[in-house]
């Protein structure tokens, strides 16, 4: 089927299974004009606060409503898999089915994906410097498939092909989860539980808070863009509800959000990064931060020092500094305790106190040499474009 033939067919499947379509909505080709692909598009003036659609639930794709939930001894064992994984492992049974009450949506949904995940060691090599390849995760991801999903999948020949339902396989269902899924704020995930509380991965604890994981035929069709949000979802008991959340011109797109995102965490989930993104961000290196400005002599000194800003929170994994071009006053703060003496160390510590993050002198030359080492991990043709200054007053450092 072409691709305006796959939208309609899934735009027919919705219809016959409960959907309620908006007559000010099309499904819209964006990938030469946008390079986004599938869109949704208004077909006439839409006010604020109208409906585009109403999806019944028994539509989502979860680990609660896949029909490999229905196979042999499966319940059992997806109600003990945690995070993704038992939305992963549906979607890889799901997508390989030619009879699933899925195929029309699967249809729609790309095989192929621009994220790092994928992307070979040259492409890779343009993103030296940033933060992200060390984000993408692809080892791990596999570590898990072998640890996780390959002995269920060898386990049961009956139900899985070895051949089809490979590593391949699983990223390309974890990019799908990755880029298209929504948290159910209502539903829950259904646990198996096995003596006590298991505190092994707060993300996972926290995304199981945040609801059942699942995709949201049709939801996942709108695409984002920095800024342009016109529509949210709405999380009803017995429906999911898409409104706009201001007037919206006829021809223009409309535009769910993924959050408020740097261009680093676009790139990683979605595979695009826009071009004026008021969220953006660099990361320093919190460790890097000690050793580059703390000159202590003493071991012990030192490792206090790092203990008691960690107590007080304020020395982390990274400092970030976003477009607003300031330093953050937990870095400013902690470049005051590293830079301390032992005596006035000791009086921050009979205080329990971080000193205020005032920016002093010295603390902006040390800043300045942050930022400048920061630019030492970008290629030289990239660094020559960039000049970094103290920003006049305050506690700015701008970067251009």
């Amino acid at each position: 089927m072409s691709f305006e033939e796959q939208g309609s067919t899934f735009w027919q499947w919705l219809e016959k299974n409960g959907a309620t379509l908006s007559d000010g909505i099309r499904f819209h080709d964006y990938r030469e004009s946008d390079d986004a692909g599938r869109g949704v598009i208004a077909t006439r003036d839409l006010g604020e606060d109208e409906v585009l659609f109403i999806l019944p639930r028994h539509i989502l794709l979860s680990s609660q409503t896949s029909r490999l939930r229905q196979e042999k001894g499966m319940e059992e064992i997806l109600g003990k898999l945690t995070g993704w994984n038992p939305l992963i492992l549906c979607l890889m049974y799901e997508s390989q089915l030619s009879d699933s009450f899925w195929k029309p949506y699967f249809d729609v949904l790309p095989k192929e994906f621009s994220t790092p995940m994928f992307w070979n060691k040259q492409d890779l090599d343009a993103l030296q410097g940033t933060d992200i390849i060390e984000k993408i995760g692809k080892e791990e991801a596999e570590a898990m498939f072998n640890k996780e999903i390959q002995p269920i999948i060898k386990d049961h020949p009956n139900i899985f092909n070895v051949d089809v339902h490979n590593v391949d396989l699983f990223h390309q269902c974890g990019s799908l989860i990755m880029s298209y899924s929504f948290h159910d704020e209502i539903a829950t995930p259904k646990k198996e539980q096995e003596g006590g509380q298991n505190d092994e991965d707060d993300e996972e604890e926290q995304e199981e808070e945040e609801g059942l994981l699942a995709m949201v035929p049709m939801a996942d069709m709108l695409n984002h863009k920095t800024g342009y949000n016109n529509a949210r979802l709405f999380h009803e008991p017995e429906s999911l509800r898409m409104k706009t959340i201001k007037s919206i011109k006829a021809g223009d797109q409309i535009y769910n959000t993924y959050g408020d995102l740097c261009n680093a965490d676009l790139l990683r989930k979605y595979g695009f990064a826009d071009e004026n993104n008021p969220f953006d961000l660099v990361e320093l290196n919190g460790r890097k931060v000690v050793e580059l400005c703390c000159d202590d002599k003493d071991s012990s000194l030192r490792d206090k020092k790092i203990e008691f800003l960690m107590e007080e929170e304020a020395l982390d994994d990274c400092f970030v500094v976003d477009t607003e071009h300031v330093l953050p006053s937990e870095l400013i703060s902690t470049l005051h305790v590293l830079r301390a003496s032992k005596q006035e160390f000791e009086k921050m510590e009979s205080k329990q106190k971080l000193p205020k993050p005032k920016l002093t002198p010295t603390i902006a030359k040390l800043g300045m040499q942050i930022l400048e080492e920061r630019t030492k991990r970008y290629p030289q043709e990239v660094r020559n474009k960039i000049m970094i200054r103290g920003k006049g007053g305050g506690r700015g450092l701008e970067e251009w």
